[in-house]
């Protein structure tokens, strides 16, 4: 009987015995960082403006670019006024930077701004840089898809273009359907219909007087009525972009060019998200 009952009594102890209680942590996983995407493409007068003052030697917080040189080649590091493009050159710089500073005064979000610079000077279609499957046009395309693999809920912003001296040098007749083709199949490789694309007009000294350059800046103009969200940065309003010796080095804009240049392109750009 004695042997029944502490038989019992350690059936009765051991079911009402309670298990510990074990707090499990849930990991701490830091949040990706997302990024509002400026992709900048084209050729030299994407960022070849001679650079004649100091005040334009400056970078901004939370603007980074996707470095292109050495060891920064897709690193993220700070963007500045000499974006590495593939043809940035010391003291000229380019309309991308300040076109994101004004970006920046409007974004709604909290993410940082990355631009994308993948100028080119003497590119074109005619010698097959910017056509799909093309050096110049997989780049850029590489580019923002590193950007969007590695930080998942990050957007393309916008494509900022400015191109169409070389095609115009070399008489390009085809101009209007490679441009068109560009536009259509960078849009549908990047999953980007809707982003602005936004093109400039070239250097109306330069263009002014000649035939098929004016047939080429028509054809740039002229791409907001054969695509949606598109936009044009006219050279000629509200007043003329122009250099004070118009006859030194006259295809390229010039940094103070180059700056209105920016105003204009952030301007159409807001034109287009307003629609």
């Amino acid at each position: 009987m004695r042997f029944i009952l502490i038989i019992f009594t350690l059936i009765t102890i051991y079911a009402c015995r309670k298990d510990p209680v074990f707090i499990r942590e849930e990991p701490v996983i830091e949040k990706v960082k997302a990024y509002n995407i400026i992709l900048i493409a084209g050729q030299s007068n994407s960022h070849y403006g001679k650079q004649t003052d100091t005040v334009v030697h400056t970078t901004s917080d939370n603007i980074l670019q996707l470095g292109r040189f050495k060891e920064d080649d897709y690193q993220l590091i700070d963007a500045t006024v000499q974006l590495q493009h593939h043809s940035a050159s010391e003291n000229r710089i380019g309309f991308g930077l300040f076109f994101a500073k004004e970006l920046q005064n409007i974004l709604t979000d909290t993410n940082q701004i990355v631009i994308i610079p993948c100028g080119a000077t003497g590119s074109c279609f005619i010698k097959n840089d910017w056509n799909k499957g093309d050096g110049l046009y997989q780049d850029a395309i590489e580019r923002v898809e590193f950007i969007m693999s590695n930080f998942p809920d990050s957007k393309l912003t916008t494509i900022l273009w400015h191109q169409g001296e070389t095609d115009a040098y070399f008489v390009n007749e085809n101009y209007q359907e490679n441009l068109d083709n560009f536009i259509k199949d960078i849009r549908a490789d990047l999953n980007a219909v809707d982003v602005p694309f936004i093109l400039g007009g070239m250097v109306p000294y330069w263009v002014r007087g000649n035939s098929f350059r004016e047939q080429i800046q028509s054809i740039i103009a002229t791409s907001v009525f054969r695509h949606e969200h598109c936009g044009y940065v006219n050279p000629e309003i509200p007043f003329i972009i122009e250099k004070v010796n118009k006859e030194i080095d006259p295809i390229h804009y010039d940094a103070k060019g180059q700056i209105e240049l920016a105003k204009r392109y952030f301007e159409e750009y807001q034109k287009i998200i307003e629609e």
